[in-house]
């Protein structure tokens, strides 16, 4: 009698994965071909620039052994990386290749790095025209103009600029607390450090920064908080860092073909209400016409749209 062969329908299915990396956390999207089962999972930071492609790519590889892990009967077939600092060429490279040494299964799965600007472009609008501004750790805007063509803005990093980011208006936040410490202006500011973080005074906040290693964009929710209960010196310090983002945007816009006039405010600022009003009243009186929206999707899941589309 002969014998059939029953194969189960899962060992047909491929795996595909987004992942959204950043310098606060890193995240994953694991989605199943024909199948609404999903995984996800959040690891530790992995911008290439701060963590370095070694720490990097051993945060991404665990996420993704975790994730096939619980779909062991699947084929990856396709993997999406959205990343902080790989706006290079040569950035996103060197991660592949340092993937590939960790991961050696990756070397026969298409693996796409790009910049996390981009994978949140296309979670905002898919493949149509619009600015995404992100608000995060750090701050740049990008956008699609009408006929097709990408353009960018910022993306300098802490160093050079991230104006309106998590970590501009942390430093500026713990310069007004050590300013007040000093005997300059009194701000809500050093009472929240206190309550939130436990610092108390300035040898506490020197040790936790410089040998703690203290993330300083820790600060950025308790300036607005500060801002929104009335403190004008946290208000003026979100007022200025926004406006100075803001500058960015209107400079992308003048210098680009036309793009339709919407703007996604993205990234762990956007969900601020503070920061959001404060935003949408700024770009009112740049650009009058002009609309700020939300995100049709966050980038995560623009990343794994590419990882599906392949392109």
């Amino acid at each position: 009698m002969a014998l059939k062969l029953i194969i189960s329908p899962s060992l047909h299915q491929g795996l595909y994965i987004g992942i959204d990396a950043g310098g606060t956390r890193t995240r994953l999207l694991a989605r199943a071909q024909q199948s609404s089962e999903e995984v996800r999972l959040a690891g530790t930071p992995a911008n290439l620039l701060r963590q370095g492609p070694d720490e990097a790519g051993m945060t991404l590889v665990a996420l993704i052994r975790k994730a096939l892990s619980q779909h062991p009967h699947t084929i990856l077939k396709g993997l999406c990386i959205g990343m902080a600092g790989a706006g290079t060429t040569h950035a996103q490279d060197t991660l592949k290749l340092r993937l590939s040494l960790l991961l050696p299964t990756l070397d026969s799965v298409p693996v796409k790095v790009v910049h996390d600007g981009v994978t949140a472009l296309e979670g905002a609008f898919e493949d149509g025209s619009g600015l995404m501004v992100i608000a995060g750790t750090g701050s740049l805007i990008y956008g699609r103009t009408e006929d097709g063509t990408t353009v960018r803005a910022g993306g300098w990093g802490y160093v050079l600029g991230d104006e309106g980011s998590g970590h501009a208006l942390g430093v500026r936040g713990l310069r007004a607390v050590c300013h007040a410490y000093d005997g300059g202006a009194d701000t809500l500011m050093v009472r929240l450090l206190s309550e939130r973080e436990g610092i108390t005074r300035g040898s506490m906040l020197l040790h936790r920064v410089y040998l703690d290693g203290w993330q300083v964009q820790k600060m950025a929710p308790l300036v607005m908080e500060a801002a929104d209960a009335g403190d004008s010196l946290a208000a003026r310090i979100v007022e200025e860092e926004v406006s100075a983002l803001m500058a960015q945007t209107m400079r992308l816009v003048q210098n680009s073909a036309t793009i339709t006039p919407r703007l996604a405010l993205h990234g762990g600022l956007a969900d601020s209400p503070y920061y959001w009003n404060t935003f949408e009243r700024v770009l009112s009186a740049a650009l009058p016409e002009w609309t700020l929206c939300r995100p049709e999707a966050d980038a995560l899941e623009g990343a794994l749209r590419i990882a599906q589309s392949g392109v």
